[in-house]
């Protein structure tokens, strides 16, 4: 089982580098504008893979685009902290949680308030809420893992795009940030992966 309790300085280091390198938000207009050019498929490997992600090409795009699935994996994960049974699933929940919460924070802080849930997560915490014990589990490592394949699609998606001109810090600043939350979210995707087959997911 991989070791969940481990320190997490990378997490610091990026919620201190984001708070310092980036400054500017985007507003919702924005934020669904970017979201019709996207549309999803089944991945053999991966699962849930997001076409069009190549859309996103500046630093504030990206900061609109993960701002949803983030505030859903912290709300998801305020519910689980004290309602997951098992101990592995919980433990993941306060990470995600902490770590959620602190990126919630710093977009706020930048301009980038998270949407409300859509219509899928609004589904997503009914059946949670709905759960109990080892259902509850699944349901919510089911859906974190979904979320972090989503935001890997995207990341991976903005990193792929052109590299802006080394004289613009602020969008070299952003594909650093990104470069860091990237480790974070494989190392997440792997984590409830496993999770998911030790719960029957």
């Amino acid at each position: 089982m991989h070791k969940l309790n481990e320190t997490t300085p990378r997490r610091n280091f990026l919620t201190n580098s984001v708070k310092g390198s980036l400054a500017f938000g985007v507003g919702m207009s924005a934020f669904a504008s970017l979201l019709q050019s996207f549309t999803f498929a089944e991945d053999e490997e991966s699962g849930l893979l997001l076409q069009g992600a190549g859309a996103i090409t500046t630093e504030a795009q990206f900061r609109a685009a993960i701002a949803g699935p983030v505030n859903t994996s912290m709300m998801s994960s305020q519910l689980a902290a004290t309602q997951a049974t098992n101990p592995y699933a919980k433990q993941f929940a306060g990470f995600e949680l902490e770590e959620t919460k602190g990126m919630v924070s710093i977009l706020k802080d930048m301009g980038t308030t998270p949407p409300p849930p859509d219509a899928k997560a609004q589904a997503m915490m009914t059946q949670m809420k709905s759960a109990t014990g080892a259902a509850f589990d699944k349901a919510y490592i089911t859906a974190q893992l979904q979320t972090h394949q989503l935001l890997q699609s995207l990341t991976q998606g903005y990193l792929a795009s052109p590299a802006p001109a080394k004289t613009n810090m602020m969008e070299m600043h952003g594909r650093h940030i990104a470069t860091l939350a990237l480790a974070t979210i494989k190392e997440h995707v792997a984590i409830t992966q496993r999770l998911s087959t030790v719960l029957g997911s």
